[in-house]
């Protein structure tokens, strides 16, 4: 088994999941995450909630993370994740890493956005009626700002 690359910090905020993901991912990390995910995320299954996610560094997956990642937010898509938010500001491969996310995203049936901006990504988010608990982001960007 091959060692995790890659690791996040995700955090529910009202009807909306936020996630610091740094890369580059391989599967290990995506199961990770999925398992981290859905624990945070349960109360919420059936119900509708959205997502933003901030990438950071050589944010890419490899193409085994890449099929599983698409996979797990389809599956997820039915238990009432409807947009994403994807911001790329921080990636050291932006171009790539939009390509790669439009590819995956394209296929989930989600709605979703590419930004390059956090406030970008929670203005379209918040447009499309849900609410971002303030509170839980400063918690989870305070932990972003302690990871780092």
């Amino acid at each position: 088994m091959n060692g995790v690359h890659g690791d996040y910090i995700v955090t529910r905020c009202g009807e909306v999941m936020l996630t610091q993901a740094y890369g580059p991912w391989n599967g290990e990390c995506v199961e990770g995450f999925v398992l981290d995910y859905r624990s945070k995320s349960m109360v919420m299954h059936g119900g509708v909630w959205s997502d933003i996610v901030l990438v950071e560094g050589e944010s890419l997956l490899i193409p085994d993370a890449e099929i599983k990642l698409q996979e797990r937010i389809s599956a997820v898509r039915h238990l009432g994740l409807r947009h994403s938010a994807l911001v790329i500001g921080a990636s050291t491969v932006k171009s790539t890493s939009r390509m790669q996310l439009d590819s995956i995203f394209s296929k989930t049936g989600l709605e979703y956005g590419i930004f390059e901006e956090y406030d970008q990504a929670k203005a379209w988010i918040a447009s499309a009626g849900y609410l971002l608990d303030e509170d839980a982001a400063l918690t989870h960007f305070n932990n972003v700002k302690a990871y780092a």
